[in-house]
């Protein structure tokens, strides 16, 4: 239950996270889109009233106009600097209207309330003109004609040029609309994505965490196990002082078995948290490869001739390979104490090496009582035991496959495992060299 409750408020803040990352995102996304979409209408604007000033300024006619018949369309492209966009507001030097009748009577009675205004010369600038049932939206820009102008109608005169801007503020406002509606329809379908992401991401997680916590667990067990037997042995050592050593021999003997348990046991813990943290590094070397396993198999003739048992070796390679050296002989080990220390007294272990251009192959079996189906699928997994008992006479720890798996892992290989018929297993490990 507690787990439950950890795992849900770790997902309700990897949730939160998320979902404020896409909103954070998509307001950041809206207000970059809004900003361009604005500063692209205004710079039009603009733009046209600079033309018209340049127009006046030049005293340069509209020309005549030609009708464009309508089975010849042309593409659409509108003119930002079209005069018709445009109406113009001739000032005395004292602020009087001068061109009442080229505005006409309608714009005249709303124009005649705008003021002239020396401050904003050459600036455009918004202004608002509101009647008794509307308000009118314009762009403006105040010109200082020279007196020597050609058109007698500015020379020396003020010109504000007015561009109504209703129909760019409306499609602005459309334009926002539909974009809130837009990021709210991403937003929710954001929350959505977030809740997988987060409910995906915990899995990961909580995967790692249980690994560590039944890791921690296991090692803990492991650690414990060897280390009551040393406390006991040396208890009992205690309790006669005055005993010869020779009449000790048990429990001396059995206080090193486990003392060398132990120190195999942590050799192994530490192998793997360095694995873990990627800190141990293949050194791949060249090495000749036929004398470097005959000087990693030697060793076991005598352990299994001291054991009553059999080791058939078939090394047939030759050549060089590139191999980590101190690993390669770490798993060999392991492979090879597993298969001696499962087969029985009497048995045989058999090892055969060879080597196919850039592919080395190793064969170690055993006639020991094999491992079931079910058990195939688990045994690399750390702490996994095919007796079940972590006090078996075998003594094994449940990690040494998991570290040969990782051995090939770093030298890009597969290990498998197979039934040795009849009785038996195989251990079949191919590793690129």
């Amino acid at each position: 239950m507690k787990e439950k409750v950890l795992e849900h408020k770790q997902q309700l803040k990897f949730f939160i996270k998320e979902l404020i990352g896409f909103a954070l995102l998509f307001a950041l996304l809206g207000f970059i889109v809004y900003f361009f979409f604005q500063n692209s209408i205004y710079s039009n604007i603009d733009a046209g009233l600079y033309s018209q000033k340049q127009h006046i300024e030049r005293n340069v006619n509209q020309g005549p106009l030609s009708v464009q018949p309508s089975n010849h369309p042309t593409p659409f492209n509108p003119d930002k600097n079209a005069a018709f966009q445009t109406n113009i507001i001739v000032f005395s030097k004292d602020g009087k209207i001068l061109n009442k009748n080229m505005l006409g009577q309608r714009s005249y009675s709303l124009l005649n309330k705008i003021t002239l205004s020396k401050n904003n010369i050459n600036e455009p600038q918004d202004v608002n003109l509101i009647a008794r049932d509307f308000t009118t939206h314009f762009r403006s820009l105040l010109i200082k004609v020279d007196k020597y102008n050609d058109n007698p109608d500015y020379a020396g005169n003020y010109v504000l040029i007015l561009q109504n801007i209703d129909a760019d503020l409306l499609a602005l406002h459309s334009f926002v609309e539909a974009l809130i509606i837009t990021l709210i329809f991403f937003w929710i379908i954001a929350i959505m994505i977030a809740y997988y992401l987060s409910k995906s991401s915990m899995k990961p997680v909580m995967k790692a965490w249980h690994k560590q916590k039944e890791f921690s667990a296991n090692a803990a067990h492991e650690l414990r196990t060897p280390l009551t037997v040393i406390q006991n042995q040396m208890e009992f050592l205690l309790t006669k002082p005055n005993a010869k050593i020779i009449d000790q021999v048990q429990p001396i003997s059995t206080t090193l078995e486990e003392s060398k348990h132990l120190k195999t046991l942590t050799q192994r813990l530490l192998t793997l948290a360095r694995s873990d943290s990627n800190i141990i590094q293949s050194n791949k070397q060249n090495v000749e490869i036929k004398p470097f396993f005959d000087q990693i198999v030697q060793p076991f003739f005598e352990i299994t001739n001291s054991q009553q048992k059999v080791l058939l070796s078939d090394i047939d390679v030759s050549g060089h390979g590139n191999l980590d050296v101190d690993l390669i002989k770490q798993l060999m080990v392991i492979l090879m104490d597993n298969a001696i220390k499962y087969t029985p007294t009497g048995g045989s272990v058999t090892v055969k090496i060879s080597n196919n251009h850039n592919n080395l192959k190793i064969l170690i079996s055993d006639t020991g009582s094999g491992i079931s189906d079910e058990d195939k699928n688990h045994i690399f997994e750390r702490f996994y035991r095919a007796d079940k008992s972590r006090n078996s006479k075998t003594g094994g720890n449940g990690l040494g496959l998991s570290i040969a798996q990782w051995i090939v892992n770093q030298h890009h290989g597969k290990i498998l495992v197979r039934d040795n018929h009849p009785t038996g297993t195989v251990f079949i490990v191919n590793i690129s060299i």
